[in-house]
């Protein structure tokens, strides 16, 4: 396993870990980090999600996620420095 797969799934854990404990929206519902995706040089990283819900669910939980951006990538750049 590359070093770029390694961090892939580190910052895949340690999302899923702030969301479920940290994250407290209460329009976020069931989200799964499914795929992280970072680049060669670890400077960014593109993380897709799968959100079991109806469709409205869906947008709410986004919309939970997107608010969340800011903190949740604060948390995970202390976690990982």
């Amino acid at each position: 396993m590359s070093r770029v797969d390694r961090v892939a799934e580190l910052i895949r854990e340690e999302i899923s870990r702030i969301i479920r404990e940290d994250v407290s929206d209460p329009r976020i519902g069931f989200v799964s980090i499914t795929q992280v995706e970072v680049t060669p040089d670890l400077e960014n990283a593109n993380v897709r999600v799968s959100i079991l819900a109806n469709e409205e669910k869906k947008q709410e939980s986004m919309q939970g996620l997107y608010s969340a951006t800011s903190f949740i990538r604060g948390k995970l750049g202390r976690l990982l420095d």
